[in-house]
């Protein structure tokens, strides 16, 4: 994590914990957000005990937190805080208002990068909509913005690019909107691909793109593409492939809407997902807002599941997932 993140989660922290004892009552929440740096087995599956960063179909307020209110809109996510005395508890991890977004904001998919080992703290986003974002102007649904974290504020980001310039690369239509993401760290990408930058995402409905070839590649939101990126920002330009087929592997119609790939797992087309609704395929068998797990050719989980472990009722569209230590 940034350090004067950190910095800023202890103070607020050891305030919450000085007034508790002062008032001779335990905290509600007592553990800062850690990202202890760890190497993931290529057999091992999200745990009880991972942390989260989420985002929600609809505006909420987290019941049990780490400090401080957690009231959220579509526009913001949490972090949901799974190791220590006090988890699980919520954090305000972005808040799209005060990072210069309008309240109408609805994050659609997103890719966190506060993990351990980054230089700096940034997050990737795409909308439902059509969003007016500073300094990048209107963002498309299609489209993928990155926001940095400067501080001092702890949810607050105040410097935003263009990341992925979807309309340059074959997304236009309202099926080819961008409902999960996730964006490989150098070396992290599967070297049997050959590709850096590699970005997957899934889209909300049907999808045609260009190949390397220049051939249509086609598909429904069931599937996992990859993007193979020749240049970002607003001159993007690269070619896709199909990383995962879920409709080849029984996935419903449209079903995936979130993606995640935790560190340290280098093997080729294994990712964690959230889904649209009732997934019961293969070792799979569960709802929404429940975290699963596709290795091997075999979906499996809920791995985790939000409304029974972290104690939240509204839909969890977008994830990003760190292992403990």
């Amino acid at each position: 994590m940034n350090s004067s993140r950190l910095t800023r989660v202890a103070l607020l922290l050891g305030l919450v914990l000085l007034l508790a004892l002062a008032a001779g009552v335990s905290a509600q929440g007592g553990t800062m957000p850690h990202r202890a740096g760890h190497e993931a087995g290529v057999d091992e599956l999200a745990r009880d005990d991972d942390d989260y960063v989420v985002s929600f179909a609809t505006s909420g307020s987290a019941s049990v937190t780490c400090f401080g209110p957690a009231d959220y809109t579509p526009g913001d996510a949490l972090l949901l805080e799974n190791h220590g005395p006090f988890a699980p508890c919520w954090i305000k991890w972005f808040d799209a208002t005060t990072s210069g977004l309008t309240g109408s904001a609805n994050i659609n998919a997103l890719h966190d990068e506060c993990g351990p080992g980054d230089p700096g703290c940034e997050i990737y986003l795409s909308f439902q909509g059509a969003t007016t974002v500073p300094g990048v102007g209107t963002a498309k649904a299609q489209d993928v913005v990155g926001a940095a974290y400067t501080g001092p504020a702890f949810d607050e980001y105040d410097y935003w690019w263009m990341v992925f310039d979807g309309s340059d690369v074959g997304l236009r239509a309202s099926s080819e909107k961008i409902d999960g993401l996730y964006i490989f760290d150098p070396g992290e990408e599967p070297a049997e691909l050959g590709c850096w930058p590699l970005m997957l995402i899934s889209t909300a409905g049907d999808y045609t793109v260009p190949d390397m070839w220049g051939n249509d590649l086609s598909g429904g939101g069931e599937d996992v593409l990859g993007f193979c990126a020749y240049w970002l920002g607003w001159d993007t330009a690269g070619y896709w492939f199909k990383y995962h087929d879920g409709d080849a592997e029984g996935a419903p119609a449209n079903s995936i809407i979130g993606l995640s790939h935790e560190d340290g797992r280098l093997a080729f087309a294994r990712f964690e997902f959230l889904t649209k609704g009732p997934f019961h395929v293969d070792g799979a068998d569960g709802g929404h807002s429940e975290v699963y797990h596709f290795f091997q050719g075999e979906y499996d989980g809920p791995t985790y599941s939000f409304p029974d472990q972290a104690w939240t009722t509204d839909k969890a569209d977008s994830f990003t997932v760190y292992h403990s230590e």
